[in-house]
């Protein structure tokens, strides 16, 4: 068995509703998943795009840790205009409630990464609107960090 898988199996607790077993196997599907993702949420002001999931690619290529992140938004975490171009992404892409593709970031490196091209999905629970969460997910491969 891969060291992943049988971290999968240890990271899985089934509950003894399926309900709460299929939010489980999101939630693992979501970090375990070789893509950066993120799922944000909107729902109230006070929220205003604070992070509710992250993969491990997030941590990774971010340098940060789950526990570092989880309710803190983007101005909480980066640079000043690497933040503001996210939120206004965002902004976007909740008002005009489809999947937007963007470039994360200005171009400029940030902890040794490029930028990496991003779709924004917009998320409506139980069919609300406006939309209360923004997922995130790369859609390209994310760059390695260079030698240099």
């Amino acid at each position: 068995m891969s060291r992943d898988f049988e971290e999968t199996i240890q990271m899985v607790k089934f509950t003894k509703r399926k309900d709460d077993r299929d939010i489980d196997a999101i939630k693992q599907f979501l970090y375990l998943a070789p893509s950066l993702m993120f799922l944000k949420d909107y729902s109230s002001e006070e929220r205003g795009g604070a992070y509710v999931m992250i993969s491990r690619e997030f941590e990774r290529t971010h340098g940060l840790k789950r526990a570092d992140v989880i309710g803190k938004t983007d101005h909480d975490l980066f640079p000043r205009h690497i933040a503001d171009k996210r939120k206004q992404d965002d902004v976007h892409t909740l008002q005009f409630g489809r999947i937007v593709t963007v470039v994360d970031a200005d171009g400029t490196r940030y902890n040794g990464f490029k930028p990496t091209k991003m779709a924004l999905i917009p998320i409506a629970v139980l069919h609300e609107v406006p939309f209360s969460y923004l997922a995130g997910m790369s859609v390209s491969p994310p760059d390695f960090r260079s030698a240099d």
